[in-house]
């Protein structure tokens, strides 16, 4: 027997039961391919943050400075 995800569905041969389910069934697979995209990229972005906080606290890298500051407007 083929693959059950890979067969071949006729919507309009389906009953109502059977398109329920159908449309069920795509949206569910797009919403868990959304979520894992999600979840995906939330890992990477924490990884690099914490990656980037870890490089911060390396005694070899000095803290910046401000090298000039200049009159600007101000607000008051």
């Amino acid at each position: 027997m083929t693959d059950p995800e890979r067969r071949i569905v006729e919507f309009d041969r389906l009953n109502w039961l059977g398109k329920a389910v159908f449309v069920t069934g795509n949206v569910a697979r797009v919403v868990g391919g959304i979520l894992e995209f999600v979840v995906e990229r939330t890992a990477d972005l924490i990884g690099e943050a914490e990656r980037a906080f870890h490089e911060a606290l390396d005694d070899s890298v000095e803290d910046a400075k401000i090298l000039d500051e200049q009159a600007g407007s101000n607000p008051d």
